[in-house]
């Protein structure tokens, strides 16, 4: 192809990226602040500096717009680079820098309360999505804690790795759900990282 034909298709995309970005950040600093329903996606819109249409394009609708926000504030926890080795350690600080991560957003992090809890529908249009989330972690604390198990010899927990990982995850659920009762009350990236140490067979924190 053409240079001349490929440099305005990639500046096209790079353009299309930055749109994205800059409508989930807004959204993310609205959703915050005033909450879900309380946060129209024309305010959102105009907060971005694009047109409701374009807007619409990228996302679809509000709900999606939220997933995306969800999925971008995951992303914040991600390591720049990757070791050489994956280590059970380097997996369970990466999990509890999220928790410390979730501290600095509670308005984000109760949009997600809510939402799980109304993705228990069936119908529910971000159930998939949601339940993908779930799983990908699930896979990979099980992932890990099969590996330990059969590299340190641990066979004293009675529970399978899924279903320990799936404990772990209702438990960190449960723990951002009581937080947004009781702000401040528990260490939630304190009891993670305890739970994940237990279940990795790491030294207690």
């Amino acid at each position: 192809m053409p240079e001349s034909d490929a440099t305005p298709r990639s500046e096209g995309y790079a353009s299309g990226r930055a749109t994205k970005e800059s409508i989930v950040r807004s959204a993310a600093e609205a959703f915050a602040q005033r909450g879900f329903h309380g946060t129209s996606v024309r305010s959102i819109a105009r907060e971005a500096g694009v047109d409701h249409s374009t807007l619409i394009h990228h996302f679809g609708n509000k709900t999606a717009l939220l997933l995306a926000v969800i999925e971008w504030h995951d992303a914040q926890a991600m390591p720049a680079e990757l070791p050489e080795e994956i280590t059970a350690q380097f997996i369970a600080d990466g999990i509890v820098k999220t928790a410390e991560i979730n501290l600095s957003s509670p308005g984000l992090v109760q949009l997600l309360n809510v939402l799980n809890a109304e993705a228990g529908a069936a119908d529910h249009p971000a159930r998939e999505a949601l339940q993908h989330r779930h799983d990908l972690l699930g896979a990979l604390i099980a992932w890990t804690i099969r590996r330990q198990r059969t590299e340190l010899g641990i066979d004293t927990d009675p529970l399978s790795p899924e279903d320990r990982a799936a404990m772990i995850i209702a438990t960190w659920d449960g723990m951002q759900l009581y937080d947004g009762l009781h702000p401040g009350t528990l260490d939630i990236p304190g009891a993670l990282r305890a739970m994940l140490h237990e279940a990795f067979g790491l030294p207690p924190a």
